[in-house]
């Protein structure tokens, strides 16, 4: 997913950071970093959905407990298709996110969207002050 450009604000990693000149940049910074909360979130939102059913199925591989056989049939399984999608796989085909990089992440667009709010509220400080 592409997200929007911006003009007045750089975000690098979790840093975020705003130049502005006048009032009105100010201003149009302010709308551009409510854009982008709004988009983290959607993101965050999308995260945290992925992370949900991730541990739901975890839950309910943890209270299925399989028996020797089961075990032994799904490994046949797993190596009957690996020999077989062996020469159909594409290289560009990205790898699942595992739960604990699920959690990283959100982690990351929590401290990235409170970094956002504290740029706006330093803007918004600013501009009453000069009012």
């Amino acid at each position: 997913m592409q997200l929007a450009p911006m003009r007045f604000v750089k975000i690098d990693g979790t840093a975020v950071s705003v130049t502005v000149a006048s009032a009105e940049e100010a201003r149009a910074a302010v709308k551009e970093l409510r854009h982008k909360k709004r988009e983290l979130k959607f993101l965050r939102s999308a995260l945290a959905k992925k992370q949900r059913a991730g541990r739901a199925q975890r839950a309910k591989a943890a209270k299925s407990s399989k028996t020797g056989l089961q075990t032994f049939l799904d490994d046949m399984r797993w190596g009957l298709s690996a020999i077989v999608d062996q020469g159909t796989q594409t290289a560009d085909t990205p790898k699942p996110l595992t739960l604990a990089e699920i959690e990283a992440e959100v982690r990351r667009l929590d401290e990235t969207l409170h970094n956002i709010e504290g740029c706006i509220l330093q803007l918004q400080g600013k501009l009453l002050a000069k009012a």
